[in-house]
């Protein structure tokens, strides 16, 4: 028999359970013992094949009223569980953290677990299952109820033991006399009258997806707001949804204008901006909360932007090409906890230290402008320093 199970599909409090993909054959024989006890529980063992993924997820964490969360090395490296912890604390979901290994959370993860409820490291599936359900955070209400566990299969037998007393009284009442069979020759026409009764209108069904509306975008300015639809091909007269912020992979701003890429963009001498030709002002985009959300981003551009601060990137494990040219950027040391960084843009910036990007081993080039010397680095870096125009 499989381990897995199907997880709980409905209306009713369930716990929805983050943890990595790949450790999935270690998680599933915990929670399959809470499953035994009769909790409801949610984990993407339940996403049908060819459905949007990160849209399903998004709407079970929505719709779930705690969350299980398994922590390991794995865990803190997936950009799909930092997303769910991420929204799982934005929405305010109480969450237990079930520790896997003995590992500390980095730095962009301890302000998301700060002050759960820890379970600490239990190899037994068993002893972890018990610790869980000794912690007190299943309430009961998260208990099946006996018309929920009422199988398809006592169904069956229910309407096999219905059929069986109706056949069986049929052939009494046929031994006895009351009542004989009509041969169809002998049955009289049906004669069929139109009936002038108005059938009642049907109420409209609501689908669980639905509860995504409520989870509408907040732009925080015009600028951000059409750079999102252009990514995603949404019109302004249609509502953006918070799941699909995470699909977006490529962002870029440069002043006041929005663009596909950097192939168009150009910078003079004197640090001023130009696309295609034409000079830009400074944009607007200074909240990066929205981009906070962009959890899969691989290129981001914030060229000639009022930065206050670029600690929201923190945490975007697949963003590789980052662009903070002209903006009033400084102090870049949040970059590492960026790990896939491999181009870092910089030129027309007041960043005077490039010594926090020593730890990013998958970075190759940062290029820097003349203004900028004298430059703090490391030359033994495993990255490039270019300087330009």
């Amino acid at each position: 028999m499989s381990r897995f199970f199907k997880p709980y599909e409905g209306k009713r409090p369930y716990i929805f359970i983050s943890y990595a993909h790949l450790q999935s054959e270690t998680v599933v024989d915990t929670i399959r013992i809470l499953y035994e006890k009769g909790y409801r529980l949610w984990y993407d063992e339940g996403i049908p094949a060819g459905s949007d993924w990160p849209a399903n997820i998004a709407q079970h964490m929505q719709g779930c009223e705690r969350v299980i969360f398994f922590l390991s090395e794995r865990a803190m490296e997936s950009p799909n569980c930092y997303s769910e912890m991420r929204t799982a604390c934005r929405l305010g979901k109480p969450v237990l953290i079930v520790r896997l290994e003995d590992t500390e959370p980095s730095a962009n993860w301890s302000d998301l677990l700060e002050g759960q409820p820890v379970i600490p490291v239990i190899n037994s599936p068993q002893e972890r299952a018990e610790a869980i359900l000794d912690s007190k955070f299943l309430p009961k209400r998260f208990l099946h109820k006996k018309a929920e566990d009422f199988s398809f299969q006592a169904l069956g037998l229910a309407a096999s033991l219905i059929f069986f007393l109706a056949a069986a009284g049929a052939l009494a009442a046929i031994a006895t006399g009351r009542w004989t069979p009509v041969k169809p020759s002998e049955a009289p026409a049906a004669v069929i009258t139109p009936s002038p009764t108005i059938q009642p209108t049907p109420a409209p069904v609501i689908e669980f997806g639905d509860a995504e509306r409520f989870f509408a975008v907040e732009f925080p300015d015009s600028q951000q707001e059409r750079a999102v639809r252009r990514a995603l091909g949404v019109t302004s007269d249609e509502v953006v949804y918070r799941w699909q912020i995470a699909n977006i992979k490529e962002l870029h701003f440069c002043g006041n204008m929005i663009t596909d890429g950097l192939d168009n963009i150009t910078f003079d001498s004197d640090g001023s901006c130009k696309v295609n030709g034409s000079p830009v002002i400074t944009g607007r985009v200074s909240d990066l909360s929205l981009i906070e959300d962009a959890v899969r981003l691989e290129k981001l551009s914030l060229i000639c932007q009022p930065l206050k601060g670029i600690s929201a990137l923190n945490g975007h494990l697949l963003l590789e090409d980052l662009s903070l040219a002209g903006s009033s950027v400084s102090d870049i040391s949040v970059l590492h906890e960026m790990p896939g960084l491999k181009i870092i843009r910089l030129e027309h910036t007041d960043v005077k230290d490039l010594s926090s990007l020593n730890s990013l081993s998958a970075l190759e080039t940062v290029t820097v402008s003349r203004e900028m010397l004298p430059l703090q680095w490391d030359d033994n870096a495993g990255y490039s320093v270019i300087l330009v125009n």
